[in-house]
């Protein structure tokens, strides 16, 4: 799988290199959307587990929330290098980094988590690692299980020829990274194979003048 991120993981290599990893002290990232978002992943969990954790914002978050293990998951060692440094600065909740791929969810047992997070990751994939993703996410969860999803803004085909976005097949762009383009009702459907959505909610972030979409998902028990 690595080889073909390449050029996502030396941006972000790049990009986390360059940053002095900071302690989090606040319980909130800012946006009202966002927040409850990760108080209801957090309401009633123990254990979470944050899939392209990057520097683990994130996941920090949630300790701060009342989560007690926290378990991050990334393809860039310099994000998680810094995650790891920004860990030994928390007072709250323990802490477990892998640098790693979807691969490295397979060494997690089946329903082993009460939430996931996947915060700007599904839709960063290949559409055959989507699928995987999502399988293994489903897998690693425990019954009735949460997910907090978020997505970049779907980009219309206006704004794709305006912005000069290259198209490499269908759905799937290179917009500098790997973007699955899908629309709101394509990832709706999407999700619904083995989750039950419970809201969905739109962040607009007015510093960057863009709109995020976050799903809130329960693994359905049979």
């Amino acid at each position: 799988m690595n080889r073909k991120y390449d050029k996502c993981l030396n941006k972000w290599n790049n990009i986390f290199s360059k940053e002095v990893p900071k302690t989090l002290i606040k319980s909130g990232s800012g946006n009202n959307a966002l927040d409850k978002g990760i108080e209801w992943i957090c309401n009633g969990t123990t254990n979470v587990l944050d899939f392209g954790c990057g520097n683990g914002t994130m996941i920090f978050l949630c300790a701060i929330n009342g989560t007690k293990y926290n378990v991050g998951i990334d393809l860039s060692e310099k994000g998680i290098e810094s995650a790891q440094i920004r860990s030994k600065q928390m007072i709250k909740g323990e802490f477990h980094f892998v640098q790693g791929s979807i691969d490295a969810l397979k060494n997690i047992d089946n329903s082993s988590f009460d939430a996931v997070i996947l915060s700007n990751i599904i839709d960063n994939l290949y559409p055959d690692d989507a699928e995987a993703l999502i399988r293994e996410v489903e897998r690693v969860l425990k019954d009735n299980g949460k997910v907090l999803v978020k997505l970049n803004p779907y980009i219309t085909r206006e704004q794709i020829i305006e912005w000069d976005i290259k198209v490499i097949k269908d759905n799937l762009l290179d917009d500098g990274l790997i973007l699955l383009n899908n629309t709101t009702d394509e990832w709706k459907n999407f999700f619904e194979r083995e989750f039950n959505i419970i809201q969905y909610e739109e962040i607009y972030y007015p510093e960057y003048n863009q709109t995020n979409r976050m799903f809130w998902l329960i693994k359905r028990s049979y």
